[in-house]
């Protein structure tokens, strides 16, 4: 049982070096990918004369053999054997005998791990974008739901302007659409095969690539050797992918932490997405949100890693690329932070009557009134901003709001702010929403609009999805 590199070396490899040497406990995740890769390259080598049909055939049945032992959970890992293409060689061997040593002609475990790298990141990235897409499904329910609820927006976390609910959901639909658009550029970009290209200057053999390109769903090769065994662009693509999806996520769980406090109460989760304190038995703390935006750290890092891991490595393979599997293999997690996500999106509560109370104390209409005095009154903007700053200090001062301030008062601050019925329309909450009628603004009928665009945005995406990679040993 040794090293598929020991040629050369003789005696025992120190403890130290196999420590820090071994991968399997992250390659394991590869599993599906190396023994896929290793069936089509057995038959692209049974297709150029290396192995008989027989051979082929003996080859396939381990193949398959070493996978129902992997799922089965009776594959036992052996940190002297490195990685996952040593411990399915070996296992290979002891299956089927010295027909296993013939597998790896014409490969180099350098271009056998950039196949698998390729591969796993094809295939996650189509599967994060499923999860996406279905998350985006759920934001347009919950807008078209919540269509007539008026929401205060922020800038610098001070309150705005008022807005429909369900503009502020499908900003974040937006978000997540150019995620996936991302997600469908990282695909695009791991579409070439590398396999074929040895451990840096092709193979002695004539193999045929065009074919495993085919067997292996790849749309093109690379076409320089040197490249291909030491490009990680992909994986650059996908963590780079990842880390945008994150902070677009964590954005949202820090909205969502702070809509749900007591001061706010524009929202709530259900129980199942919270937890109590071990001491104070009132809390209903957001600890979902708050573990996904906590783990965005560490995506972003997990780029920053590779990216520093890449900047002095000279071509072409060099034993660091072993440590961009680690933040490959985290990945993995995505899954569960998607599905946390779409739990929050589809069962948090709205609390109309707080959310009312604030857009009123916050002053969300005072841009609305200087407008009306410009566009009913003649006023210029900066005089008519100044009459309406003067309006909310005195506000301010008396502990009122814009709803609340008698008529009189209103003419004390200025004679044109007398009159109710241009007042009253002036600082309406709903007229304030109505208003916005630029495209992309948030009045019902751009909203609405905004809501079909949406609705044809993801059924284009669905029609045009990449063909899902298939990992079958068949």
């Amino acid at each position: 049982m040794e090293p598929l590199w020991k040629g050369r070396m003789s005696g025992q490899v120190e403890e130290v070096l196999l420590n820090l040497g071994e991968s399997i406990h992250l390659d394991i995740f590869l599993y599906k990918e190396d023994l896929k890769g290793s069936l089509e390259h057995a038959r692209m080598l049974t297709k150029i004369g290396i192995l008989t049909k027989e051979e082929f055939d003996k080859i396939f049945y381990g193949l398959k053999t070493i996978q129902k032992e992997i799922e089965q959970n009776r594959f036992p890992l052996k940190k002297e054997l490195e990685d996952i293409h040593t411990h399915i060689e070996n296992r290979l061997k002891e299956i089927v005998g010295d027909v296993a040593g013939k597998l790896h002609t014409a490969r180099s475990r350098n271009d056998q791990i950039a196949l698998d790298t390729h591969l796993f990141i094809k295939g996650n990235s189509y599967q994060i974008i499923i999860k996406i897409f279905e998350i985006c499904k759920t934001i347009l329910v919950r807008a078209e739901e919540n269509l007539d609820i008026i929401f205060p927006s922020y800038t610098h976390l001070q309150i705005a302007q008022p807005i429909r609910f369900s503009h502020y959901l499908l900003s974040y639909f937006w978000m997540l659409i150019r995620d996936i658009e991302r997600f469908l550029f990282t695909i695009k970009e791991a579409d070439r095969l590398p396999l074929g290209c040895g451990a840096v200057a092709g193979v002695n053999y004539l193999n045929d690539r065009e074919y495993l390109k085919e067997n292996l769903q790849f749309k093109e090769l690379y076409e320089n050797s040197i490249d291909a065994i030491s490009s990680r662009d992909h994986i650059l693509n996908y963590l780079y992918s990842i880390s945008v999806l994150m902070i677009h996520l964590s954005r949202l769980c820090e909205d969502f932490i702070i809509y749900s406090t007591v001061e706010f109460g524009f929202i709530e989760l259900p129980d199942a997405l919270t937890t109590g304190s071990s001491l104070m038995p009132q809390k209903k703390n957001p600890d979902i949100l708050e573990l996904i935006r906590g783990k965005t750290a560490r995506y972003i890092s997990n780029l920053n890693s590779v990216m520093i891991l890449l900047k002095g490595l000279p071509l072409s393979y060099n034993r660091d690329l072993q440590e961009d599997r680690k933040p490959m293999i985290e990945s993995l997690e995505l899954y569960t932070i998607l599905d946390g996500i779409h739990l929050v999106l589809s069962s948090f509560k709205i609390h109309q009557n707080n959310i009312e109370e604030f857009l009123k104390k916050g002053f969300t209409t005072a841009t609305d009134l200087a407008d009306s005095l410009v566009k009913e009154k003649n006023i210029p903007f900066r005089v008519a901003h100044h009459i309406v700053g003067e309006l909310i200090q005195y506000c301010v001062k008396n502990q009122m709001n814009l709803f609340t301030i008698p008529k009189e008062k209103r003419k004390e601050i200025h004679p044109l702010l007398e009159e109710d019925e241009f007042y009253l329309n002036s600082i309406s909450i709903q007229n304030s929403t109505e208003k916005k009628i630029s495209r992309g603004g948030t009045s019902k009928k751009r909203v609405m609009e905004q809501i079909i665009y949406a609705r044809q945005t993801l059924e284009n995406i669905f029609k045009n999805l990449p063909e899902k990679i298939n990992l079958d040993l068949e």
